[in-house]
């Protein structure tokens, strides 16, 4: 229902107005999926909807769990992971041995590289490993990954109100995406980061939330653009209990590790892993899509076209415009008030790809959150986008061919979020008229 005003005359014949009842069908109902669907229809189609998005989540997991490499020469990222827990105390200083030839070497190698603290999940997993072997544990943490994952998501879709058939079909796509298997596979932990990153979204302003912002960062400082969120909020204290919850989960190590292997991963590995754009087929950030499709790395390469970009200045004008770009509209979002703080850090956790030197395909479970914000937007063309960008994502090829499904997400959710943040066309075109009326004048 809402209050329309009418003019009416009053007997004297003086005019006054009064509010009338006018019932309106809600927005968010206009939003959902099937929303002129029966009832029943409806339900049937969530069920099922659900059902395949369960199904297809286990599934995946099974087929990770029986695939697990089993050679000597095999290995996945979590085989990494639960051995470097697992020699921490018997062999503590020769943890980053393998982080030595890394960051001489162009390409991947089997090397522990994230700070001391991404060990912390693992240890509770260090009696399994040692009694069971490296793969029933790899399996537990497996499940553990995945579950995390998808309530992460669960927890998004529910903070901002999207519906149970849009959000089940939208699990389902996740689900056998690319990006997931690869999580899945690997047995990565983004999945428990990005749970930790939901779980501060949905407790912020509280300074909890800054604890949990600082645990994510500390299993894996990805995303580290989520600590401007807070600042520029003016929750000040939410970022520095962040940077302090990390940098203590890191000290503990210090006296286990030594101050020796501490400064190490600090001034070696942590810049090489922050600059670097390692050569490698399946690096999909934005400095390698741009040298693997535009000619600009240190193998030229022609697009379609068959205009190569300059080796040096074209190629760093490319990157550093689309991060410019990118900033300049987050930042218009996050200041806004009219935009909620889970939207900024939706906005912030999907910059990863573009600000990351090296992006492996499971990094890109950090933009699902704003795929689910923009299935959420009044305009019909945001929504669509944001399914076709989903539906991308099973782009079974080569690893940048899911940059299709960036391409079509970054633009809708940026413009349906500056649409909200009260920007419109009209004022860009204003402010191009005047910018050129003052050139010719």
């Amino acid at each position: 229902m809402s209050r329309r005003p009418w003019r009416v005359l009053a007997p004297s014949g003086r005019p006054y107005t009064v509010r009338v009842a006018v019932a309106r069908e809600p927005e968010e109902r206009r939003r959902r999926v099937g929303a002129a669907l029966p009832p029943r229809l409806r339900t049937v189609l969530t069920v099922a909807a659900w059902v395949c998005a369960a199904g297809a989540v286990g599934g995946v997991l099974l087929h990770a769990v029986m695939g697990l490499p089993r050679g000597p020469r095999d290995w996945a990222d979590g085989y990494i992971y639960l051995g470097a827990a697992s020699d921490l105390f018997s062999h503590p200083g020769h943890i980053y041995d393998a982080a030595h030839l890394q960051v001489m070497s162009p390409g991947p190698q089997r090397a522990f590289l994230v700070p001391p603290s991404g060990m912390l999940p693992f240890l509770l997993l260090v009696p399994l490993t040692r009694l069971a072997g490296l793969n029933p544990a790899t399996a537990v943490w497996m499940t553990i990954d995945t579950a995390a994952l998808f309530t992460a998501l669960v927890l998004v879709a529910r903070r901002i109100g999207l519906d149970r058939l849009t959000l089940g079909i939208a699990l389902f796509l996740v689900a056998l995406s690319q990006p997931v298997q690869w999580e899945v596979r690997s047995a990565q932990l983004n999945g428990v980061v990005l749970l930790l990153m939901v779980l501060s979204m949905r407790s912020f302003p509280r300074l909890g939330s800054g604890v949990l912002m600082g645990l994510a960062l500390a299993l894996k400082p990805t995303a580290v653009l989520v600590l401007l969120v807070p600042l520029l909020l003016r929750r000040p204290r939410v970022t520095v209990l962040a940077l302090t919850t990390v940098v203590a989960a890191n000290l503990v190590f210090v006296p286990i590790l030594g101050v020796s292997t501490a400064v190490y991963w600090a001034t070696s590995v942590a810049p090489y892993m922050l600059g670097y754009v390692m050569h490698d087929p399946t690096n999909m950030s934005l400095a390698s899509v741009v040298q693997t499709w535009l000619g600009g790395g240190a193998l030229p390469r022609y697009g379609a076209l068959s205009v190569g970009v300059p080796r040096g200045l074209g190629g760093i004008a490319v990157v550093w415009g689309a991060r410019l770009c990118f900033v300049a509209a987050w930042l218009r979002v996050t200041i806004d008030r009219r935009v909620d703080a889970v939207a900024a850090m939706c906005l912030a956790l999907a910059a990863v790809p573009i600000f990351t030197a090296t992006v492996w395909p499971h990094y890109l479970v950090y933009v699902m959150p704003l795929a689910l914000l923009t299935l959420r937007a009044p305009q019909p063309w945001a929504r669509a986008a944001a399914f076709l960008s989903l539906v991308a994502m099973l782009w079974p090829g080569r690893a940048d061919g899911l940059w299709i499904g960036l391409l079509l997400l970054y633009p809708a959710a940026v413009g349906a979020l500056l649409i909200q943040s009260g920007w419109r066309p009209a004022a860009l075109r204003s402010w191009v008229g005047s910018v050129r009326m003052r050139a010719a004048g």
